[in-house]
C-alpha cells in the first residue's frame, strides 16, 4: 500500500522570533500546518480557535505564563487531551506533566529531532495502520522520509528490509524488532551506508516484513545512529564551497606519515590517496563515514600533503622491476606449481611494529605494478595487527606476487603456513625490542624451511633507534636460519623509502631467480 502523510497542525509558542520562525519554516517544508504565537495569551486564543494537534510551548512565554496556559487548556473538555512539548534551555519540572503524552525538548535542539518527536506522538494514518499487520508497504520519500518511517517501524517493533531507491543511490536498511542492525548501499555497509540514505528526500521506499538474516554491522542505538546521520548531513552541507567535488583529482605532494601516525581517517585517507586518483574513489573505498573522509581530505590539503582540484592526472608511476627481470619472473611463476597455483608467487614480510605497514604500503604505492588490498586494511583497522595479504605485484596479465604481512608471534605461526606456503622470499624487519622475544624469532626461522628461494633478507638500521637487534640475539637467529638450510642476508635501511623498499623486494626476487637457476 502507499503511505500518505496527513497534514498535522502544530502550534509553536515561543517569544524568540528567530527560533520560532526557523522551526516553523522547517515544519512547513515537511508538510505540516504551523501556527505561531509569541506569548501565552495569543497561544491560548489560537488554540481555542484553530484546534492544533500539538503545542510546542517555550517555558519563557510572557503575558500568560506556561503553567496557567496549561491549566486553562486542561480544564477545557475540547483541549484537555492535547499533547504538549515543553521547550527550555535547562532541565526543569513542569506542573501537570503527563509521561507518555507530553514531552520535554531542551534547547538548542536539532530540528530533525523535533520532527521525530512530533511524528512519534501524532503520526496515525494508513501507514501506521498497515504497520500493525504483516503486509508489504511502499511509498514516496517526499511524503515521509526515512527517520519518520523508522520511528513507526520501531514503535511497532517490526522486522524486515527497508529498500530505498533515491537519485543516484539505492540500498537496504535491515531492521530487527524495530532496531536497525545493518545497512548496505552498493559495496558499502554499516553506518556509512545508513548515513548516506538517511537524508534522502526524493525517491521511493519499500518495506518487506520478515526475519532478517544478515550479519549485524551497526551496533549503536538506532535513535543515536539516525540523529548522527542527520548531523553528518548538516555538517557536510556547512562545508559549502570547501567541499571537494567527487570528480576532482587527488595527488600526494608531500610525505604525510607524521600526520597519518595519529591513525583514524587521516591514516586511511592518506593511504588510499596513493592508489585512488579521484575524490569519490577515496570516499567510497574508505571505511570511515563520508564526513570524516571529507574532513580528512581537507585537513591533508590544508597541510600541503595533498593537492585536490581540476588538473591533469598524477604523473605516471614507475615500473617496479626492469623489463628483463619481470619477464624472467613471469616465466618462473608460470612454470612453477600445479595448474591451480601456477602464475602465483608469495613474499612474506615479518613486521614487529604494525605502524610500519603504512610506510611499506605508501612506498610501494609509487609503483604501477603494486595493488593494495583495501579489504585487508578494512579488517586490519578493527583487528589491530597485520595478518594476511596486504597487496600484490602484477607480473604481466595473468601472474602476480602476493605480499603478506605477519607479526612476530609464535601463537599465530600456524596461519603463516596455511596462508603463505612455500614463499619465494621472506623479508624480516628486525627491531631492538625483539631482543626479549627470541622464541618468536625462532618460530620465524622454523618457517624459513618452506621458503622456495632459501634466502631470508633481514632489514635493520643502526643509524636510528627504531630498528636493530642485540648482537647475541642476532647471532643466534642467524645461526638458526642457516642451520635450517637458508641463507640470511642483511640490508641496512636509514629510513623506509620507496627506493629502499623497491631495492629490498627486487633483491628478494633476484635471489629467488638465481636460486631456481642454480
Amino acid at each position: 500500500m502507499n503511505a500518505t502523510n496527513a497534514a498535522k497542525r502544530v502550534l509553536i509558542a515561543d517569544p524568540s522570533d528567530k527560533s520560532r520562525h526557523a522551526l516553523a519554516l522547517y515544519l512547513r517544508e515537511k508538510g505540516m500546518e504551523v501556527i505561531e504565537a509569541s506569548d501565552g495569551s495569543k497561544a491560548l486564543s489560537e488554540t481555542l480557535l484553530r484546534k492544533p494537534d500539538i503545542i510546542l510551548l517555550d517555558l519563557s512565554v510572557p503575558i500568560l505564563g506556561p503553567d496557567r496556559l496549561v491549566q486553562i487548556l486542561r480544564s477545557n473538555p475540547n483541549t484537555k487531551s492535547l499533547p504538549f512539548f515543553f521547550l527550555s534551555d535547562q532541565e526543569r519540572s513542569v506542573p501537570g506533566f503527563r509521561p507518555g503524552t507530553d514531552g520535554f525538548i531542551r534547547k538548542p535542539y536539532h530540528e530533525d529531532e523535533v520532527l521525530l518527536r512530533i511524528q512519534r506522538a501524532l503520526f496515525q494514518d494508513p501507514l501506521s495502520e498497515a504497520l500493525s499487520g504483516d503486509s508489504e508497504i511502499s511509498g514516496n520519500l517526499n511524503q515521509i522520509f526515512i527517520p519518520d518511517l523508522w520511528q513507526m517501524l520501531s514503535m511497532n517493533r517490526k522486522s524486515g528490509i527497508l529498500q530505498v531507491e533515491g537519485v543516484g543511490i539505492s540500498g537496504s536498511i535491515y531492521i530487527e524488532r524495530g532496531e536497525i542492525v545493518s545497512a548496505a548501499t552498493q559495496n558499502i555497509v554499516g553506518e556509512k551506508a545508513l548515513f548516506r540514505m538517511i537524508p534522502l528526500r526524493e525517491g521511493k521506499f519499500r518495506f518487506l516484513p520478515g526475519k532478517v538474516g544478515v550479519r549485524r554491522s551497526i551496533y549503536t542505538s538506532s535513535q543515536h545512529a539516525i540523529l548522527e546521520g542527520l548531523r553528518h548531513f548538516d555538517e557536510i552541507r556547512k562545508l559549502g564551497s570547501e567541499l571537494p567535488a567527487p570528480g576532482e583529482t587527488v595527488m600526494v605532494v608531500r610525505d604525510g606519515r607524521e600526520v597519518a601516525s595519529a591513525g583514524g581517517a587521516l591514516r586511511e585517507v592518506l593511504l588510499l590517496s596513493e592508489f585512488c586518483s579521484r575524490v569519490e574513489d577515496i570516499v567510497n573505498n574508505c571505511n570511515f563515514p563520508d564526513l570524516a573522509v571529507l574532513e580528512a581530505l581537507l585537513t591533508l590539503k590544508n597541510r600541503g600533503i595533498l593537492r585536490i582540484g581540476d588538473f591533469d592526472a598524477r604523473p605516471s608511476k614507475s615500473d617496479f622491476l626492469p623489463a628483463d627481470d619481470m619477464a624472467r619472473l613471469k616465466s618462473r611463476l608460470e612454470d612453477r606449481g600445479s595448474p591451480v597455483t601456477a602464475g602465483v608467487g608469495r613474499i612474506v614480510f615479518f613486521l614487529p611494529d604494525p605502524a610500519l605497514l603504512e610506510g611499506l604500503v605508501m612506498a610501494l604505492g609509487k609503483y604501477r605494478d603494486f595493488e593494495v588490498d583495501s579489504v585487508f586494511f578494512s579488517l586490519r583497522r578493527k583487528e589491530g595487527v597485520p595478518l594476511g595479504t596486504f597487496g600484490r605485484l602484477r607480473v604481466g596479465e595473468s601472474s602476480s606476487v602476493l605480499l603478506y604481512a605477519f607479526p612476530y608471534l609464535r601463537s599465530v605461526s600456524p596461519l603463516w603456513y596455511s596462508l603463505a606456503p612455500a614463499p619465494l622470499g621472506i623479508v624480516v624487519f628486525l627491531k631492538a625490542e625483539m631482543t626479549g622475544a627470541l622464541e618468536n624469532l625462532m618460530a620465524v626461522s622454523d618457517y624459513t624451511r618452506g621458503a622456495s628461494a632459501r634466502v631470508v633478507l633481514a632489514v635493520m638500521g643502526k643509524a636510528f633507534t627504531e630498528f636493530g637487534l642485540g648482537e647475541n640475539t642476532f647471532r643466534l637467529f642467524r645461526n638458526r636460519v642457516e642451520r635450517l638450510g637458508c641463507t640470511m642476508k642483511v640490508r641496512e635501511m636509514e629510513q623506509v623509502t620507496a627506493e629502499e623498499i623497491r631495492d629490498s623486494l627486487s633483491a628478494v626476487i633476484r635471489q629467488h631467480l638465481e636460486g631456481e637457476t642454480a
